[in-house]
């Protein structure tokens, strides 16, 4: 009976942390990006390392990200400049 509550808990605790996260992700990516600090901040946020480069595409849409990871892996990403999604590049 005990075993049942404590389980019963922690479901409970592992299902608001998952939505308490959900919805942390889902303001974040809703933000305008006005600037190319704020694009790298969002890039390195969800990757980690450390930023090489930003560019605002000409389009004025968009902001590339070039970060490189801990691993040394160099990776490009696109900011949405109206919606703060990370798209592929």
């Amino acid at each position: 009976m005990m075993l049942r509550v404590l389980l019963l808990t922690l479901l409970i605790c592992v299902g608001t942390f998952t939505t308490t996260l959900a919805v942390a992700a889902n303001t974040q990516a809703n933000k305008k990006v006005t600037s190319s600090k704020q694009a790298a901040k969002i890039v390195q946020k969800q990757y980690g390392g450390k930023v090489l480069k930003v560019n605002k595409q000409k389009n004025k849409a968009s902001y590339k990200v070039k970060i490189i990871k801990p691993n040394g892996q160099v990776v490009s990403k696109k900011v949405n400049a109206k919606t703060g999604k990370i798209e592929k590049y």
